[in-house]
């Protein structure tokens, strides 16, 4: 399972400098087929990147350390006027020096302990990682484990926090590269899904029970009924301030809210909380009698119990739903690509079950 975590918004300097915005779908170097499209794209509408004076993107261009600070202080609309920094390596004559300046005074970057702060070299992913993480809210919830990120790494708190927000992925082989340069492609697509649900929703499983990030989805219970959907919040769990995107359940009957995180792997779907807790909703692969702990202080377990049962719902009628019985006598059932669509107590009776998504 994830490691569960509670913790507390971004491309070459030449381009940023000397070329003229293009058009969005203006490169002929940026094919449809390219799967960073829509991300680079957008970018270019939201006006953090342009294209080359020749037309082109080069979307696998490393991008720097200068160019980085560019982007984020076009997105934070900080002040780029040249000026001198704290860096002896970047007087006011270097063309992102405003960037630099207004960044670093709001603590969204550092330099080197020699005092420099390299603004023409490419940036790591690792790197990357620490910086995004003090821009985007990524404060809350899951975390990712990749096989080359150590816990002892400086990096890997940003990386595996910004994973488990669906900002950042890796690699098929469950690699993220931490040393490996940044492409503008590639950062494209990170900046684009630390600032829109719809291309954080790109990232999650295709074939999965986890609920869609886009969606908000209403269920009846036996007095009233609540939603679920996923919002960035700030909030104060325990004592400690929370900054973040968690799933909101509000009971529409009292508005009282609840915030709970979701996440999906290889090895199952789990419910998460703020406060490091998580439980295993649903074990993978699905099979029926496979049999598991929904979490570690926890005495009960679960079973899947049938899979492609027919479920009566407000919303529809389903007959591929996953029965999950608990040894305490409930049944919840989850349908590929919807998620929970209905849960029965001990008795048989109804606890909740999917009334619209919208």
């Amino acid at each position: 399972m994830k490691r569960l975590s509670t913790i507390l918004t971004v491309l070459s300097l030449s381009f940023v400098l000397a070329a003229q915005p293009a058009a969005a779908a203006g490169f002929p170097d940026v094919p449809d087929t390219n799967r960073f499209h829509d991300e680079m794209n957008y970018l270019v509408e939201q006006d953090i990147i342009s294209g080359y004076s020749d037309g082109n993107f080069q979307p696998k261009k490393n991008v720097t350390r200068g160019e980085v600070a560019i982007m984020i202080g076009r997105m934070l609309k900080l002040d780029g006027t040249q000026r001198n920094t704290k860096f002896k390596d970047v007087s006011k004559n270097h063309g992102a020096s405003g960037y630099i300046h207004s960044a670093w005074d709001r603590g969204h970057l550092s330099g080197f302990a020699d005092g420099t702060f390299r603004p023409d070299t490419p940036i790591s992913r690792g790197d990357m990682a620490m910086i995004l993480s003090r821009i985007f809210w990524s404060q809350a919830g899951t975390t990712g484990e990749f096989s080359d990120v150590g816990y002892n790494m400086k990096a890997s708190y940003a990386i595996g926090t910004l994973a488990g927000s669906h900002v950042l992925t890796g690699y098929p082989d469950g690699t993220f590269r931490p040393a490996a340069f940044v492409t503008r492609e590639q950062f494209s697509a990170f900046m684009a899904r630390g600032l829109s649900i719809e291309f954080k929703q790109r990232t999650m499983k295709t074939d999965g029970y986890a609920y869609d990030l886009t969606k908000t989805y209403i269920y009846a219970k036996s007095q009233g009924e609540f939603q679920i959907s996923y919002k960035k919040v700030h909030t104060e769990f325990g004592g400690k301030a929370f900054y973040g995107y968690l799933w909101e359940y509000k009971d529409t009957s009292d508005g009282s809210i609840e915030y709970i995180d979701q996440t999906e792997d290889k090895d199952g779907l789990y419910m998460v909380f703020p406060i490091p807790h998580g439980s295993k909703e649903l074990a993978y692969p699905v099979k029926v009698n496979s049999k598991w702990q929904p979490g570690m202080d926890m005495l009960e377990s679960n079973t899947i119990t049938g899979v492609n049962k027919t479920v009566n719902t407000p919303y529809k009628t389903f007959t591929n739903a996953v029965e999950v019985s608990n040894s305490n006598g409930q049944k919840r059932y989850f349908v590929k690509g919807i998620g929970e669509v209905k849960v029965l107590d001990k008795s048989g009776e109804t606890v909740s079950e999917l009334k619209s998504i919208q």
